[in-house]
């Protein structure tokens, strides 16, 4: 049993990797649930982890009453002020990159994807890449995004 778990896991390792496209300040991974579904269970961990949502965008019903066609897509703003605040003290210019924020989209083949930022490009473009809880968002966006688009 151990044998075919490792397996398993390896396998579902591969595939993530081979699920991820990186751009230079972002990172999708291929969700396996629709947009919807997606966002709901970004929505529900973030409220286990007790972290404040500030603001959810619906870019297709937006786009959608403006009387145009646009794949499904919504993003998620998210944080802690006392997290962000110590760095906006630092640098100011990074408050463009904050709250933290997961976009949920469908590409024009059917394919759902979650994009992250990069938080460390992000931050060392701003001079604040040896904060030490710039590492933290980092994990913490891609253990969200982790446990949202996989099936259990």
């Amino acid at each position: 049993m151990k044998k075919y778990l490792s397996i398993l896991a390896g396998i579902l390792f591969a595939g993530t990797m081979l699920a991820q496209k990186e751009t230079s300040n972002m990172r999708n991974q291929e969700s396996q649930f629709s947009v919807n579904e997606t966002m709901e269970r970004i929505k529900q961990i973030l409220r286990t982890m007790e972290i404040p949502v500030f603001a959810k965008f619906d870019h297709g019903k937006n786009a959608e009453e403006a009387g145009l066609e646009l794949h499904p897509n919504q993003v998620i703003v998210f944080g802690s002020p006392k997290v962000g605040t110590k760095l906006m003290q630092e640098n100011p210019a990074i408050s463009i990159e904050l709250p933290l924020k997961i976009s949920v989209w469908e590409d024009k083949n059917g394919k759902i994807w979650t994009t992250v930022p990069q938080m460390e490009r992000l931050a060392a473009e701003c001079g604040l890449e040896k904060e030490p809880v710039i590492g933290k968002m980092q994990e913490l966006l891609e253990k969200i995004v982790t446990q949202s688009i996989y099936k259990e």
